[in-house]
């Protein structure tokens, strides 16, 4: 039986020997890319290539590309295929081969190869590509009842181009499929791969890349005409092993064992249960791989598809029985999995599992808060006898606090408008979630930057060893167009160039800024961007007219640029005192490197002590005073990663890489721009530190030029604050100490004052409060009164007669605070201080809650507060009566 890693290599080295180049996979975050929120398929990183964009010497590529995909995540575990987190086999062709080499090969290696029975496979043509089948039936002598012809919207990338588009490359494509029985199948007569039922499961494509699609809906033959495969992986290997589904092959059943006894019940392929944990195995490998790709949980883009896995999977662990965080523990095992293909995420297995924990945890109190929010809405709307839930409350449950749907429902009154209006909401949530990953939508990159790619060479990076060169403009963008000059008149636009000393934006360090000069023209570089392959120079303008083909100079603000060195090499520093400090788990989990201050995350799951930020910032600037020599050096990542150089956490590399090296203290991969010498960077000092995330913090520093003035902005202040005290700068912190205590008994004493002002108006209050059903009803407007101090109103109101009830009311600024008491007797009445306060809040434009005794709101309407009080004082009498 061939395993998981033998399927891996054994078709990488099939194509190997066909001639193509073995490519690593591509980080699940999108190299270069923003029209994906994940990477989707083993084509994504060859965008460029698929274009002629790229470099023209890659005929042929291979790779096993790991993939995240989520639009049918309400399949995942149900199906026998279906998974979020996977990988796809591929093989590629860059206008070299076409369909007469494709076909062949994939049938050579699926029966040759791998040993499949010819006769359990079935495969599908675009109905009117005539080529492909008769590949298929004379070449390859499948049977003509076992090829199938579909339409466009199930044999054509993308689906249904011809007719709804997009524009762009496209192409038929052929599917080949595993005939599992017919004791899986439907039974009718009719029955074939493109019946839903189960029988038939497609695992290889073969797309022919050969149209380029028109905006009027023809489609006109590329001039380079592209093979893109893909092949399911898990899917291949369920085949192989003779497996029902993915999930019970060896790339899984650890991690379900390990589910079992977490859960102490037994695995079972048909049962709710196995269900349950084939989804927690998926979104589990899921989660860690896009941790391991610098994806952490958040409320927006790709953090939010990652914390709703993390949420599912979790409710799934609690159907089991198993009520606390567990998921962290899958971490390990399925990092030891993975480990030959993807060692990143082995090593990073601790830090990941920690991560992965924090967030369960935190969920865990979400939803013990939902859960007592869906129990008062339960209650809420059986006791109004409302016919149905809103869909907006459903979504809130799910979306805020984790309560899947379909549980809601079963204690909830749900109707069919309540099922249209949840789902409105969550396609609000998924578009925001798009938007928030800056997507674009468009599958290749067009307009001037496909025009810069198809026909502009690569710019050539100077910037290591020089700060101005000489060069010549070979394109000018302005908005989505190339244009033929470019004058002061037309604002902000960006200039290519041949070769540039100008660092763009990348791996944290900011783009350099400057200036492109020819003898009659200047243009103002406020910005530099990194396009790969070119570097693009943003900025106007600013005298004469610039135009294609200019020889210019381009000089970098060498000022500036030496203080963006000074915090890049701090920052190295930083990060190796930290690891040496709090542990190896302390790694970079992002940063920014400006000329004015230098921002680091790192992952830590507390607060750093101050005696370690003392200790961190000190051993910094111990290798600052060293002046230790900062080497840089070009290797292949093999070679890298043997001399242990730090990866950092996320980033993806290619195959050279920039070491840089800070003597024995620091050693990691990075391309950005370095002092030569430790003691350049002058000082270091540390000036601030949060939370950022759930186990990330951050830390916040200055270097140089900037760690002089912040000192010297911090003696004024001090020396400023010595003198308000009336009092010598060694003795600041006395004296301040003496005020404070001194402060401290003044407002007690206050306190006390008004506290008894306050109960002898309430009493008052009580006294001329009118009755209703024998009940004190006190309904009034307190001025100058906190929130807090409307609780130790209430507080006084209960002292003196426990059987009132009150609405109380204070105005601050633009805030009205209110508060709502409901006695014993006013409660047997049917008074319920959270309904009550909920109306009343309504008024003023605002919202609250509590329990039927007492509860508090706020709003912001503070014309309405009389409306509010008169509408509290009615909702009273309606419950109570007159008396």
């Amino acid at each position: 039986m061939m395993t998981h890693n033998e399927l891996r290599e054994a078709f990488l080295s099939f194509y190997e020997k066909k001639g193509h180049v073995r490519k690593p996979s591509d980080s699940l975050v999108p190299t270069n890319d923003p029209t994906l929120l994940f990477t989707g398929a083993g084509m994504n990183q060859f965008k460029d290539n698929f274009l002629g964009r790229a470099d023209k010497s890659l005929k042929r590529a291979t790779t096993s590309q790991k993939c995240l995909r989520t639009g049918d995540i309400e399949n995942v575990g149900r199906t026998s295929s279906h998974q979020t987190f996977f990988e796809m086999l591929g093989n590629f062709s860059f206008g070299d081969y076409f369909k007469r080499e494709a076909i062949p090969w994939a049938w050579e290696l699926i029966t040759k190869s791998f040993k499949v029975d010819p006769k359990r496979l079935r495969v599908s043509v675009y109905e009117e590509d005539q080529e492909a089948y008769d590949l298929w039936a004379k070449e390859v002598k499948v049977r003509a009842d076992w090829i199938y012809r579909f339409d466009a919207k199930e044999n054509f990338w993308p689906s249904n181009a011809p007719k709804v588009g997009p524009n762009g490359p496209c192409g038929p494509c052929s599917e080949i499929f595993i005939d599992r029985g017919a004791e899986h199948g439907c039974g009718k007569p009719e029955c074939s791969p493109a019946c839903s039922c189960g029988r038939y499961v497609e695992f290889y494509n073969l797309v022919f890349t050969q149209f380029d699609r028109q905006s009027d809906g023809t489609l006109q033959p590329l001039p380079q005409k592209n093979i893109d495969t893909g092949m399911g992986f898990e899917r291949m290997l369920a085949i192989l092993q003779g497996k029902p589904n993915n999930f019970e092959t060896d790339l899984f059943m650890p991690m379900i064992e390990r589910i079992e006894e977490l859960s102490g019940r037994k695995y079972a392929t048909s049962t709710d249960d196995g269900r349950r944990m084939r989804r927690i195995a998926d979104h589990a490998r899921a989660i860690a791989f896009c941790i391991a790709d610098g994806v952490l949980p958040s409320n927006e883009g790709r953090g939010y598809v990652e914390k709703r896995l993390l949420r599912i999977a979790t409710i799934d662990g609690r159907a089991l029985g198993i009520h606390e965080a567990f998921l962290h523990q899958l971490v390990p095992v399925a990092a030891a999995i993975m480990e030959k293909p993807y060692p990143e995420v082995n090593e990073r297995r601790e830090t990941i599992a920690r991560i992965v924990k924090g967030e369960e945890e935190k969920f865990a109190d979400t939803l013990a808060s939902g859960e007592k929010l869906l129990a008062e809405l339960e209650k809420e709307y059986a006791a109004s006898g409302a016919k149905r839930i809103p869909g907006r409350e459903l979504f809130r449950l799910f979306d805020t606090y984790g309560i899947p749907a379909e549980v809601a429902a079963t204690r909830l009154k749900v109707t069919p408008e309540t099922e249209a209006e949840f789902e409105s909401e969550m396609e609000k949530q998924r578009q925001l979630a798009r938007s928030g990953s800056s997507m674009t939508g468009d599958i290749f990159v067009s307009g001037a930057m496909g025009t810069l790619k198809e026909k502009i060479s690569a710019t050539e990076f100077l910037g290591y060893k020089a700060d101005s060169a000489k060069a010549r403009v070979r394109a000018i963008i302005k908005g989505n167009a190339l244009v033929d000059v470019a004058v002061p008149a037309d604002g902000e636009v960006t200039v290519v160039l041949d070769r540039s000393p100008f660092y763009p934006e990348m791996g944290g360090q900011v783009g350099d800024i400057g200036r492109i000069q020819t003898a009659e023209a200047e243009f103002a570089v406020s910005d530099t961007k990194n396009a790969a392959p070119h570097i693009l120079h943003l900025g106007r303008v600013t005298k004469g007219a610039l135009l294609p083909g200019d020889e210019v100079t381009a000089t970098v603000d060498a000022e500036r640029r030496e203080d963006v060195k000074r915090n890049h090499s701090a920052t190295h520093l930083l990060h190796a005192a930290l690891r040496e400090r709090l542990g190896e788990h302390a790694e970079q989990s992002g940063s920014l490197v400006a000329p004015d201050y230098l921002r680091f995350d790192f992952h830590h799951f507390e607060a750093p002590t101050k005696m370690d930020l003392e200790a961190v910032e000190r051993r910094v600037n111990e290798k600052i005073m060293a002046n230790i020599d900062v080497h840089t050096e070009e290797m292949s990542i093999d070679e890298a990663r043997k001399t242990g150089a730090k990866a950092l956490f996320g980033e993806k590399y290619g195959e050279r890489v920039r070491v840089v090296k800070a003597g024995d203290f620091s050693l990691e991969l990075c391309g950005g721009i370095h002092c030569e010498r430790t003691g350049n960077i002058g000082q270091f000092k540390i000036v601030g530190e949060e939370s950022v995330a759930a186990g990330i913090r951050r830390i916040t520093a200055v270097t140089g030029k900037y760690a002089l003035d912040y000192w010297k902005a911090t003696e004024d202040r001090l020396k400023s604050v010595a003198e308000e005290l009336k009092a010598p700068v060694s003795d600041v912190v006395r004296r301040a100490q003496t005020l404070t205590k001194e402060l401290k008994e003044l407002r007690r004493q206050l306190e006390k004052s008004r506290g008894g002002e306050r109960s002898t108006q309430l009493q008052d209050l009580l006294k001329s409060a009118p009755s209703a059903g024998g009940v004190k009803l006190v309904v009034a407007a307190l001025e100058g009164v906190s929130a807090e101090e409307l609780r130790s109103a209430v507080d006084i109101i209960k002292k003196s007669n426990e059987e009132a009830a009150a609405v109380l009311a204070s105005v601050s600024g633009d805030k009205v605070s209110l508060i709502a008491y409901a006695g014993k007797k006013a409660q047997g009445s049917g008074v319920d201080a959270g309904k009550l306060i909920r109306e009343v809040a309504g008024v003023v434009g605002g919202g609250g809650g509590g329990r039927p005794e007492m509860a508090q709101a706020g709003g912001t309407d503070v014309s309405k507060v009389n409306d509010a009080l008169d509408l509290g004082l009615k909702l009273l009498r309606e419950k109570l009566g007159t008396s």
